[in-house]
């Protein structure tokens, strides 16, 4: 049986990040305790025999001062100054979130050692030295989820996504961003947005941290979350969904394009109005996801294809799949992207943008890919899945979802070819842009692609409070190069290039105009 489902998965595998396919949600704040205003200072005058937390120590006061913190006894954490105790719902969610690691580690294909213990004592103290709250739990359950970074693994709230936590690649608030070096620069944005921010500006400063430190903080902060297989995914959907991670009241700092600056207040008020309405910030541009594909011809004769993912959003996906009704399937969206071929291939080079792309059918990528300039066939890679519940980890011999490409076809064309990438380029969309890299002449231009292949395999309800989903993937992909495993492997650009705040203030596309220079 298992031989068969992996034969009919060959053709489908990696469809799309889990967000896609579940209900999310998302928060940002921190599980530990609040401490007193003037914890640390022990020269502040006290009442003999008084107490103060210091994080989760108590400090007691002797002689006029508080002496150095010190732990509470056993599990006890210190808050509002006094040590106390762990509640029976803590002490629950601690056990339940030791529950959710022993799933994991059961059935995840992840390849490189974890200290699964360790995860389990910092996930039981995040949950004790909280406080008690939904937020402080889902917390320590993000901070344990995200220590995995097998692909196609997800945590999402059953409901509260995007009310407790934010939901990753959407703003509510209505700004949506990019990883810069500084920041995060700011690549869309609704009109009267909740931060008054424009297209263009740059966030340089979050609370305390700045620079390269922006991306790491917010990174820190928990929302429903697909698996971070790469620091690239990681570094993409933070600076995606940077706007929900704020937190009400905080301040940061935002440099418009002119060198200008300006401190912002986040608003007191939780995140505004319905997910529904959010703004998508998965296309770096909010472009419509809602189209299977769309061609351009630019003044200067170079084509444009983009495709915001590899599933089209015109018709609906089978029900019960079988490789007939899949095959039907990807017949009518290929016919869609072949006529918007047909409209460029004219054209002397083409630009096949495909960031943001979700993933879905593998397959369609690589008929495109084979008709690269270049194009040669040989295998690219293959999976294998993991015996459940195996220790150590061990995978079936059967090889299945081997890839590779079939020079010519279709979408066969002689000029040259250059491909979008950026960090949420996920599953079909990490295969697409590693064949065209590996296997054909095309150049890759942007920000490595995120390195998830393998492909959802279980989901798992929690009952919490809050309930939530937990899925896994237990197919180990590997290149067939090196038969090194392909997790976290996000395929690197020939040229990395990222968004400058000066071009998106004038609405040119620093990527596309890279690409289309290095085609000249």
């Amino acid at each position: 049986m298992r031989r068969s489902l992996a034969s009919a998965a060959s053709a489908f595998l990696v469809a799309l990040p889990l967000g896609a396919a579940l209900v999310a949600c998302s928060v940002d704040a921190s599980s530990a305790p609040p401490a007193d205003a003037d914890a640390g200072n022990v020269d502040a005058p006290c009442e003999e025999g008084a107490s103060r937390c210091d994080g989760d120590r108590i400090a007691t006061c002797a002689g006029g001062v508080f002496g150095a913190a010190a732990p509470c006894e056993g599990e006890s954490v210190c808050r509002d100054g006094a040590c106390r105790a762990p509640t029976d719902a803590q002490l629950a969610q601690a056990a339940e979130l030791a529950s959710v690691l022993e799933y994991v580690r059961e059935e995840t294909a992840w390849h490189a050692p974890i200290d699964w213990d360790a995860l389990r004592v910092d996930g039981r103290k995040r949950v004790l030295g909280g406080d008690g709250s939904d937020l402080a739990y889902f917390t320590a359950l993000f901070h344990a989820f995200v220590a995995v970074p097998q692909g196609h693994q997800g945590l999402y709230l059953a409901r509260g996504c995007g009310k407790l936590v934010p939901y990753p690649d959407r703003s509510q608030r209505g700004a949506c961003g990019r990883p810069h070096a500084r920041g995060v620069v700011v690549t869309s944005v609704k009109a009267n947005n909740a931060l008054g921010l424009k297209v263009g500006d740059l966030v340089t400063r979050v609370g305390d941290a700045s620079g390269g430190g922006v991306l790491e903080a917010l990174a820190e902060r928990p929302m429903c979350a697909t698996s971070r297989p790469s620091a690239s995914y990681r570094d993409a959907t933070t600076a995606a969904t940077f706007s929900d991670l704020l937190l009400p009241g905080e301040e940061i700092l935002v440099e418009s394009p002119d060198g200008a600056t300006r401190a912002v207040k986040v608003p007191d008020a939780p995140l505004p109005g319905a997910l529904g309405s959010a703004l998508s910030c998965q296309d770096p541009f909010s472009r419509s996801t809602a189209v299977p594909v769309e061609a351009t011809l630019r003044p200067d004769g170079v084509g444009v294809i983009r495709l915001p993912g590899f599933l089209d959003p015109q018709q609906p996906f089978p029900q019960n799949p079988t490789e007939e009704s899949i095959a039907a399937y990807r017949a009518a969206f290929q016919a869609k992207i072949l006529a918007a071929f047909d409209e460029v291939k004219a054209a002397p080079a083409i630009v096949w943008d495909v960031r943001g792309n979700g993933g879905g059918l593998t397959l369609i990528g690589l008929e495109i890919a084979s008709g690269f300039p270049g194009a040669r066939a040989e295998t690219i890679s293959y999976c294998r899945a993991r015996v459940p519940k195996s220790d150590p980890p061990a995978f079936d011999s059967f090889r299945y979802a081997e890839y590779a490409l079939t020079p010519g076809g279709p979408f066969a064309y002689a000029g040259k070819v250059a491909v979008l990438v950026d960090g949420l380029d996920y599953s079909a969309a990490d295969y697409f842009p590693l064949a065209a890299r590996t296997r054909t002449d095309a150049i890759l231009v942007g920000a490595p692609t995120a390195g998830g292949y393998g492909a959802t395999s279980k989901m798992k309800l929690f009952d919490g409070p809050p309930a939530f989903n937990v899925s896994v993937d237990s197919n180990r992909c590997a290149a067939a190069d090196d038969d090194a495993p392909l997790e976290g492997r996000g395929v690197i650009p020939h040229v990395a290039v990222g968004y400058e705040p000066k071009d998106l203030a004038a609405g040119t596309d620093t990527v596309l105009e890279r690409a289309v220079a290095e085609l000249e």
